[in-house]
C-alpha cells in the first residue's frame, strides 16, 4: 500500500488537516510547520491522490507550462544559458500571452523544464494538481511518456501526431518555402540556411522541408555545404555565418530560421565587412518588432506568436472545463514581411 496523507501528518507531528493545508496551499499555516509537511512529504515520497481530489470537484486553477531546451552546440554559449531560453523573445512573448490569458481565467501558471523525466513531469501533476499543460516544442520522446496522462495537453509547435494530444501552431514548412522562395524570385541560387538542430516533429525541421522544396522546384540542389546547425542564439547565427563562409563564399542569400539568429548573422557579416544587402541578402522567420528597425531593416515571415499562447490556453481551459473540442488541430496563418534586407538580382 502506498504513503498516505495520515503516514506524513505522522511523520510532520501534525494534524491531517494541516497536512491538507500544506499541499492545497489553503488556510494558515506557518513556515515551520509548511516546512515540517513539505519535509515528511519529500523523504516518504508521498504523492497527493489526483484521482480522490477530483471526485470531490475540487481544481487547482494550476497550468504547468512545459519549456524546451533546445541546448547549444558551443559549450561556452551553453553554459550561459541556464534560463530557459528567456534571451529568445519567442519564448518571452508566448509565456506572456499564456500568463495573461491564464489569469483572466482565474488561472496560475506553474513553468517546467523539459529537462527533467517524464515521470518527475507526471510527479509534478499529481503533486501540484495541475488542472491541464501545455507544451512547448518538439519533444517526441516526452510527449510519447506523457501520452495518456490524466489532464488534457495542448501542444504548441509541435508535429507530433497523437489523438490524446490538442495542437495549435503554423505551417513551417510553408514558411521556410516562401521565405526561400523570396530569394529564388529575386534572382539568388546560392542560398544557405542556418538553423536549429532538425529535430524530428520540429518547427526548424519543417522549416528546413520549405527550404528544400523551394530549391527543388527550380531544379537547384541542395548542397550540403549551405547548411548550418547552430543552436538558436545570436551566438549561434554569428558561428553560422562563419562557417557557411569557410564552406562556400559564393553564397548570396541567407535564411535564418529564428530571428535571434539573425542578429547575430548582421553582426558577423558587419565585422566581416559584408554589406547587407548589397554582398548577402537575409531573409528571417518571426518577426519580432526590433526587425523592423534593424540597419537594414530585416525580411522575415511573421508568425501571430503572442496569438499562438492565448490561443492555447483557451483551448486548455475550455478542456478543463469538459467542453466538447472537436478539432484536434489549429493552424494559424502566416506571411512574409518583405523589407529591405535582399538584394534584386535580376
Amino acid at each position: 500500500m502506498g504513503v498516505t496523507i495520515k503516514d506524513v501528518a505522522k511523520e510532520a507531528g501534525v494534524s491531517i488537516a494541516t497536512v491538507s493545508y500544506v499541499i492545497n496551499n489553503k488556510g494558515n499555516v506557518t513556515v515551520e510547520t509548511k516546512e515540517k509537511v513539505l519535509k515528511a512529504v519529500k523523504s516518504l515520497g508521498y504523492q497527493p491522490n489526483l484521482s480522490a481530489r477530483n471526485l470531490v470537484g475540487q481544481k487547482s486553477n494550476l497550468i504547468g507550462v512545459l519549456i524546451p531546451d533546445w541546448g547549444n552546440n558551443d559549450e561556452a554559449v551553453k553554459s550561459a544559458k541556464d534560463n530557459f531560453n528567456f534571451d529568445n523573445p519567442f519564448y518571452g512573448n508566448i509565456l506572456n500571452s499564456i500568463e495573461s490569458t491564464s489569469t483572466k481565467a482565474g488561472y496560475s501558471i506553474l513553468l517546467i523544464a523539459s529537462t527533467i523525466t517524464a515521470d518527475k513531469i507526471k510527479s509534478i501533476i499529481l503533486q501540484r494538481d495541475l488542472d491541464g499543460l501545455i507544451i512547448i516544442g518538439a519533444l517526441p520522446k516526452l510527449l510519447n511518456s506523457l501520452a495518456k496522462v490524466k489532464v488534457p495537453v495542448v501542444l504548441i509547435d509541435s508535429y507530433t501526431y497523437n489523438d490524446d494530444f490538442y495542437k495549435i501552431g503554423i505551417d513551417d514548412e510553408y514558411g521556410g518555402y516562401i521565405a526561400t522562395k523570396h530569394l529564388l524570385d529575386l534572382g539568388h541560387k546560392e542560398i544557405a540556411l542556418i538553423s536549429g538542430e532538425l529535430i524530428e516533429d520540429g518547427v526548424d525541421m519543417e522549416r528546413f522541408k520549405g527550404y528544400q522544396k523551394a530549391l527543388l522546384e527550380r531544379n537547384i540542389p541542395i548542397k550540403e555545404e549551405n547548411i548550418c546547425n547552430v543552436g538558436v542564439s545570436m551566438e549561434g547565427g554569428y558561428q553560422g555565418v562563419e562557417e557557411l563562409l569557410n564552406q562556400n563564399y559564393d553564397i548570396t542569400g541567407i535564411f535564418s530560421t529564428a530571428d535571434i539568429m539573425s542578429i547575430g548573422i548582421y553582426k558577423k557579416l558587419n565585422e566581416l565587412k559584408l554589406n547587407i544587402p548589397e554582398d548577402i541578402s537575409v531573409v528571417s522567420f518571426d518577426n519580432f518588432p526590433y526587425t523592423e528597425f534593424l540597419h537594414p531593416s530585416l525580411s522575415t515571415v511573421s508568425q501571430p506568436v503572442f496569438l499562438k499562447g492565448r490561443r492555447a490556453t483557451e483551448l486548455l481551459i475550455s478542456l478543463i472545463a469538459g467542453k466538447r473540442v472537436d478539432d484536434h488541430s489549429l493552424t494559424l496563418s502566416i506571411e512574409l514581411i518583405e523589407r529591405d534586407s535582399v538584394k534584386n538580382l535580376k
